[in-house]
């Protein structure tokens, strides 16, 4: 029965597309299997974390996580990214000997961070959180799911057995916690060698590659600062119970951001190369494909709020779905910017997306500072929700109009 409905679905994709471009769906499909999987894997991660850490370990913990990862971020400029734009025609051998000698690098300052937070050699195996990001866009931008896949799920599997491990004998500290992560993150260096993979030999300038990652870099600081710009302003000027009303919101809108982060992650490999041979009839389906399926989720999560704020242990705060609503809209104009707004990345206008992201990050403030104090905490989902309108109006504008340009050009 499964394998006549399988086959069923093949026809029908193959009267649609062609037979590469219907592989994407079977791609973005087992891509998803493995997302949620390690999603869930990491969730639990975060629980079992959450449960055995006393509160202030667990604030230390936190800090220490987060601040090591944004700056993994900023040591490396995550020039790891440019792996989705230089490896369209297989591995840009230019690029990667250039990512990897500042992976290395910055895989050095984050191991002297880590041992300068938590004074434990332990936490230095953090550090290997550079590679697994490094190798996991590395295997994006060649389409090799089923190692995408592996790694994400085996690193999240060794954290979780030996985070069991810590808590059978009773050793559950920060700093062991680090390591755990880290030991997970250790088996990407098992990965380092792309046997098999198609070679690209084309030289790519420093200034080139460096042009296309500072302002992905700036822009991923702007996108950050939304959610914490709203949050630092609600928790001066109003009390700890209406922070933690916006707060909860936040949090039980990832439910519906695992499903955006997905299309985001997968949509930009399939876009370059899709552009690059100025398919547009693939482009536009495509698009349709990803904001008609982020609908659909957003429809079905506002609809089913409630529910989900009991899922998620939220229940006495449901009487402030009405944010989570507006957030979740939010989300869904935030993923038809991303979709309309990729060709700069492709054209290697980065620096457009930086000033967006900046002219919406100002917006964000700006009404929050004027309107928040005298129409209380609603005004925070409102500003973001202005504030991806507007840029994703600019996104078409700007991105749309040069992608169509490109497009039509017979050159």
């Amino acid at each position: 029965m499964k394998s006549k409905l399988f086959r069923k679905l093949n026809r029908y994709l193959l009267k649609k597309f062609s037979k590469n471009n219907v592989k994407y769906f079977y791609d973005l499909f087992f891509f998803g299997i493995g997302f949620f999987v390690s999603s869930l894997i990491a969730l639990y991660i975060s629980i079992i974390v959450n449960k055995n850490l006393p509160n202030v370990e667990l604030g230390i913990f936190n800090y220490n996580k987060s601040l090591l990862e944004f700056l993994s971020y900023t040591f490396t400029l995550v020039m790891y990214r440019s792996y989705l734009r230089f490896n369209i025609n297989g591995v840009n051998i230019s690029v990667k000997q250039k990512v990897q000698k500042l992976s290395t690098l910055a895989f050095a300052g984050i191991a002297l961070v880590a041992f300068y937070l938590t004074d434990s050699f332990f936490a230095v195996v953090f550090a290997f959180f550079i590679f697994f990001e490094e190798r996991l866009y590395f295997f994006r931008s060649l389409m090799q799911v089923a190692k995408i896949n592996f790694l994400k799920i085996g690193s999240a599997s060794l954290t979780l057995l030996l985070l069991y491990g810590f808590i059978t004998v009773d050793l559950v500290k920060p700093e062991l916690i680090l390591f755990a992560y880290g030991l997970g993150f250790l088996l990407s260096i098992f990965f380092l060698k792309s046997k098999g993979s198609k070679t690209n030999f084309e030289e790519i300038s420093w200034n080139t590659v460096l042009l296309y990652t500072f302002p992905m870099l700036g822009s991923i600081i702007v996108k950050l600062s939304l959610d914490l710009v709203s949050q630092y302003l609600i928790k001066i000027n109003f009390d700890p119970i209406e922070l933690s009303k916006y707060a909860i919101a936040v949090r039980v809108l990832l439910s519906v951001k695992v499903f955006s982060n997905l299309f985001m992650m997968f949509f930009p490999v399939i876009y370059f190369r899709e552009v690059k041979k100025k398919n547009a009839s693939f482009i536009r389906k495509l698009r349709i494909f990803v904001i008609g399926s982020m609908l659909i989720i957003v429809i079905f999560a506002s609809f089913i709020n409630e529910f989900v704020y009991n899922l998620m242990g939220a229940s006495k705060y449901i009487e402030y779905t009405y944010m989570y609503s507006i957030l979740v809209f939010s989300e869904l104009i935030f993923v038809i910017g991303g979709v309309y707004g990729v060709f700069l990345a492709y054209a290697l206008k980065t620096h457009y997306s930086l000033m967006i992201y900046t002219v919406g990050a100002a917006v964000n403030i700006v009404l929050l500072n004027l309107f928040l104090k005298s129409y209380g905490i609603i005004i925070a989902p409102l500003s973001i929700l202005v504030a991806n309108i507007l840029m994703t109006t600019l996104f078409f504008i700007v991105s749309y109009r040069m992608e169509n340009k490109y497009l039509k050009s017979t050159e």
